[in-house]
């Protein structure tokens, strides 16, 4: 992932706040990002849609290795089928994850 996700996530969580409402864009990865506000925050999700296949188990032991570096993205099974990383920051803070954050969900889903 790259630079341009922060200014995806500050638009999608724009587009958010004023429908009150999950906004979801596809990062040129091919992973999906949501972001869904929560009061003076929101919840980041980024993820593979169904049908890309995940290991739970190699997400778990990925995330389990460096749980200091990788706690702060939790795992999470959609009802689909689709695995995502979910991660709950201030609205500052949505739109300015740094490079290494992104690239960390990427390595623990890819």
């Amino acid at each position: 992932m790259n630079h341009g996700e922060n200014t995806l996530c500050a638009h999608l969580l724009a587009q958010a706040r004023l429908h009150d409402a999950v906004a979801a864009a596809t990062t040129d990865e091919g992973l999906r990002l949501f972001v869904y506000p929560q009061g003076q925050g929101a919840l980041v999700a980024v993820g593979l849609p169904a049908g890309r296949t995940l290991r739970a188990a190699a997400l778990l032991h990925r995330r389990g290795s460096d749980v200091r570096r990788c706690g702060v993205w939790l795992p999470a099974l959609f009802n689909d089928g689709s695995w995502y990383l979910v991660r709950r920051c201030s609205d500052s803070e949505a739109a300015a994850l740094d490079e290494d954050d992104w690239a960390l969900a990427a390595e623990l889903l890819l």
